[in-house]
């Protein structure tokens, strides 16, 4: 694979990051793309269909409207080894701002490594790396007890061998819960050449200290359009295991094991640790490592009853501080003795 993209090098001085992630894509099965390469461990464990229903910091690489009903503060960070000495860095963070919402950011940073110039003649010329970039920051708020919505704006940076692009995509989704279904749906880089669209949907159900998690979606998006599926296992205590299957709706030339992901998570109290693995084939494997940490914050149902108590409690003070004190009574008592007489009052 080296080769081959050695080899394109040596036919364009013009070639991007992008374009051979989008022949990567091509040659597989859509898994490899700008997109999804920022989408989270969870998610890609998963398949990638639910990340349009997803919740917290996660879903901001997915649906800005999925942070909407967060009551704590998170901070996601994540590593992909892809093929081809392509690394990428990955981070989103939400904060919720009571009632005017919920704010979030998100991005990801791509590289290629190690690749060669080499002349017509087949010397070496030099050695350089191919880099992209891309970030966005987003709002969300909820409308009503169902529906969630969520805008959001940002960039992205292509700095190929001597072409450099810069460009600012927008995107909005909306997500609506309907007891344990989930239902999401998001449009990202509006205006841009390959504008995406996803539509998601997620079941959960938990029973104790056991639970599964299904989710599925399509992803329509130029070159690139693929369904994906999967289910998460909650296996007791902080375990959880994951699978999906991701089916290009295009043409899939890629030999070998390939579409499956895998994927395992472990829990402790405020603190989330996840992996994900997708084989490519006859390309080789791609590895996602990703720590989540929430730092709780008080929820509006929380806030109302601190709220209520202590208004009960002044409110208590108040009638108390109104109501007359009972006034002491004075009993005068007379003892008799022979020889003597003696009045006290108690």
């Amino acid at each position: 694979m080296k080769h081959f993209i050695k080899s394109m090098i040596n036919v364009s001085k013009t070639l991007t990051l992008s374009l051979i992630i989008a022949t990567l894509t091509a040659v597989g099965h859509g898994a490899i793309n700008d997109t999804s390469m920022g989408g989270g461990a969870k998610s890609l464990g998963l398949g990638e269909g639910g990340g349009a229903a997803m919740s917290g910091a996660e879903s901001l690489f997915w649906n800005p409207a999925g942070v909407a009903r967060e009551h704590d503060a998170e901070v996601v960070v994540g590593h992909t080894a892809w093929i081809a000495d392509l690394n990428q860095e990955a981070g989103a963070v939400q904060l919720p701002l009571g009632p005017l919402g919920v704010i979030g950011a998100s991005g990801s940073w791509k590289t290629l490594s190690g690749i060669e110039e080499r002349d017509s003649s087949g010397a070496l010329t030099k050695n350089f790396s191919l880099t992209t970039g891309n970030g966005a920051v987003s709002w969300a708020h909820t409308a009503g007890d169902v529906l969630s919505y969520g805008v959001s704006a940002g960039f992205l940076i292509q700095n190929g061998v001597s072409v450099k692009e810069t460009s600012a995509p927008i995107g909005a989704g909306i997500s609506a819960g309907f007891g344990s279904l989930r239902v999401g749906t998001a449009v990202t880089e509006i205006g841009m050449p390959q504008t995406g669209w996803q539509l998601s949907t997620g079941w959960i159900t938990n029973a104790g200290p056991v639970g599964l998690d299904f989710s599925a979606g399509v992803i329509i998006r130029k070159g690139e359009n693929r369904a994906g599926g999967g289910l998460e296992a909650v296996l007791g205590g902080p375990f959880r295991v994951r699978a999906g299957y991701i089916a290009s709706l295009e043409t899939n030339s890629l030999s070998g094991f390939n579409n499956l992901s895998l994927g395992v998570g472990v829990k402790y109290r405020s603190l989330d640790i996840d992996y994900a693995f997708l084989p490519l084939g006859d390309l080789g494997q791609a590895h996602r490592i990703q720590i989540s940490m929430r730092f709780q914050g008080e929820s509006p149902k929380q806030a109302s009853n601190t709220g209520s108590a202590t208004a009960n409690n002044q409110s208590a003070e108040q009638i108390g501080s109104l109501v007359p004190e009972k006034p002491v009574k004075e009993v005068e008592m007379e003892f008799v003795v022979p020889g003597k007489t003696a009045t006290s009052g108690k």
